[in-house]
């Protein structure tokens, strides 16, 4: 889960650094990050939804695949500024499905009621990323003055985990396993386990030649039994267009609103926190990176704290309806209030969110000292991965049967509406000032917020109903 956060926030300290490299304004060097957002956007719609056919583990093997030639192009790239766009593209497409995909492994593992303390630590490993890629990025830049040995670290990152996925990580889609009672075929299979059922089968074949027809017939059986009975289904061409499909129910586009635009939130304000900090403070690149690990403690923290919360908030709502949670089996979610127990602690978190945001811009304009903008950076990274945490585990909870394609929708709205936020940062800015900038974002996230939250709480499982055809009185 680390690969998408780490690949986007290392490079954001290297920003000016890029733009005096290549000769080219910081709005041209922006522009990569619009592209990055827009195969951030583009990848799961591929990968996630494959994922669901094929299993979790061959596309995992493909992304970190593409992932790690790409970052070696970036390293070795030195004059071209058409490579640099072209390659961070392309890197973006081999790490983004990562955060998607492992949303399926944990639907896969996990019943509905314990996801959320699941998915606090997972969001916890992936926030710690954010926490440490501009501090990791920032260090190197001002150590060596050169942006080419962050990608050299992205090339020795990517190559590693791909060997750790290939030897030690087993299938787990549901489609491939079962619930583990099925054995998977070649391709789910650990590079260590394939090479020891050769050795099995080996070893068989010659302590006992004698009985070759007997050997092929069981190992036929074996065949058969590592098959499921949807192999046709597997091999099934998986259709990119299931995600953007998702987008248009009534009842997931207010999810997808409340998950996406808090994240295209915190993505400009970290886009705009090297030239606030070296234009408004004075800051070098180690300490514009060092400046980010508020924002990563405060993603962390958020992390694991909201996953506690959302287990606790289920099990409250079970017992307002008098529901058994089932912890084995998982409960049958068609007749529990699902929406309502996920949304119903983010009023406190939208009052903080809004507050903060607008705060924010208006610390910077008066030149407020600053331990004040970075304690909000701490409280609005921990309200943005809240506000992702939650909505996206809902996304999955009401799409059980695809979690990873349920998954790529969400990457695809906020990585659409971070391109837009992102691509418009600058000239906002400069036309409006940023007290004034960040205080229309809180309008627009934390007022449609507000709206949306309320729908979802009040409308949200009418809607699944009509949209799944379940009788509301059945």
């Amino acid at each position: 889960m680390l690969a998408s956060p780490l690949t986007a926030t290392i490079y954001l300290p290297l920003l000016p650094l890029l733009a005096a490299h290549f000769h080219v304004s910081l709005q041209a060097i922006n522009l990569t990050l619009t592209l990055y957002i827009i195969f951030q956007a583009l990848s799961p719609l591929l990968f996630a939804t494959a994922s669901d056919t094929f299993g979790r583990r061959p596309i995992y093997l493909i992304t970190f695949s593409i992932y790690t030639f790409a970052s070696l192009g970036l390293a070795l790239n030195r004059t071209s500024y058409a490579g640099l766009l072209v390659l961070r593209a392309v890197q973006s497409l081999g790490a983004s499905a990562v955060l998607a995909i492992a949303y399926g492994v944990v639907a896969d593992l996990c019943v509905p009621s314990e996801r959320g303390a699941m998915q606090g630590p997972a969001m916890g490993a992936a926030n710690l990323a954010v926490c440490i890629g501009p501090v990791v990025g920032g260090w190197i830049a001002f150590a060596s003055g050169s942006y080419r040995w962050v990608f050299w670290s992205l090339v020795i990152y990517g190559g590693l985990v791909l060997v750790v996925v290939g030897f030690g990580l087993p299938e787990t889609a549901r489609n491939v396993v079962g619930n583990g009672d099925k054995e998977a075929r070649w391709w789910g299979r650990t590079w260590w386990s394939s090479v020891t059922i050769r050795r099995r089968h080996r070893q068989a074949f010659r302590d006992d030649k004698n009985s070759r027809k007997d050997d092929k017939a069981e190992k036929d059986k074996e065949t058969a039994q590592e098959v499921p009975p949807n192999v046709k289904q597997s091999f099934r061409i998986p259709n990119p267009l299931a995600a953007v499909r998702i987008i248009f129910w009534r009842d997931t586009a207010l999810v997808l609103w409340m998950a996406g635009s808090p994240y295209a939130v915190w993505y400009c304000v970290q886009a705009s926190i090297p030239p606030i900090y070296r234009d408004v403070y004075g800051f070098n690149d180690l300490q514009i990176g060092l400046s980010y690990l508020t924002g990563g403690f405060g993603t962390v923290l958020g992390g694991y704290a909201n996953g506690k919360l959302m287990d606790w908030n289920y099990r409250v709502t079970a017992r307002q309806i008098g529901h058994i949670v089932d912890k084995v089996s998982g409960d049958d979610l068609n007749h529990f209030p699902i929406e309502r127990a996920r949304a119903r602690g983010s009023w406190y978190i939208l009052g903080v969110y809004l507050c903060a945001l607008a705060g924010y811009g208006w610390a910077i304009v008066r030149h407020a000292h600053m331990s004040v903008p970075l304690i909000l950076q701490f409280v609005l990274a921990a309200a943005c991965t809240a506000f992702q945490q939650t909505f996206n585990v809902l996304l999955v909870d009401i799409f059980p049967a695809s979690p990873s394609t349920a998954a790529a929708s969400g990457n695809l709205t906020r990585c659409a509406l971070s391109a837009i936020a992102v691509a418009l940062l600058q000239p906002m800015v400069n036309g409006m000032g940023r007290g004034w900038y960040f205080t229309l974002l809180s309008i627009l996230s934390g007022g449609g917020g507000v709206v949306a939250n309320w729908l979802i709480i009040t409308c949200g499982m009418i809607w699944r109903y009509q949209r799944l055809g379940i009788n509301e009185t059945g």
